[in-house]
């Protein structure tokens, strides 16, 4: 892989010449009608092109880029049965986006990474309460019990003859 390191003191104009100076690229406009709360986030988040669908994965692009700041989320897009995806990787803070977007071009597993300001924040999912999160797992440890009642029904045929077993499909029986 390519670090900044590997790239040493070459200029970022040398890697893209439309980069003067880490730092000093102009943000892009905000396309058509966009939430005000999240221009912040969409100047924080940049896209990533021509990753191979095959072999790159959303953990493999957040180590690549943890390399030029802290990444607050990684979002794969696209169609996993084509050969080529993209990608949305949001950092914490605008400044280490000039350092991702000098990467434009640099190969990355098989093929050269094409990345540019995004246009778009990346869709999240939304976070659960702490109340939320023990409810969900609540049903699921009680659909885990009932998959665990029919498999012992199956193995053990005369358990089922000797014991009530209720789910939320069938009733009891």
């Amino acid at each position: 892989g390519v670090s900044l390191g590997t790239l040493g003191a070459i200029p970022a104009a040398a890697l893209d010449p439309n980069i003067t100076a880490l730092g000093e690229i102009p943000q892009p406009p905000i396309m058509g009608n966009v939430d005000p709360s999240k221009i912040d986030e969409i100047r924080r988040t940049v896209y990533v092109g021509n990753l191979n669908s095959q072999t790159t994965t959303a953990d493999q692009l957040l180590e690549f880029f943890k390399q030029v700041g802290e990444v607050k989320f990684v979002r794969m897009a696209g169609d996993e049965t084509q050969p080529t995806r993209f990608a949305f990787v949001e950092f914490a803070d605008q400044n280490s986006v000039p350092r991702a977007l000098a990467f434009n071009g640099v190969m990355f597993g098989d093929r050269p990474l094409k990345i540019n300001h995004s246009n778009n924040a990346i869709v999240k999912p939304p976070e659960m309460t702490p109340q939320a999160a023990a409810k969900e797992l609540e049903e699921v440890m009680k659909r885990v019990r009932e998959a665990q009642s029919f498999i012992s029904a199956a193995i053990e045929p005369g358990w089922l003859h000797s014991t009530s077993i209720c789910n939320d499909f069938l009733g009891c029986f």
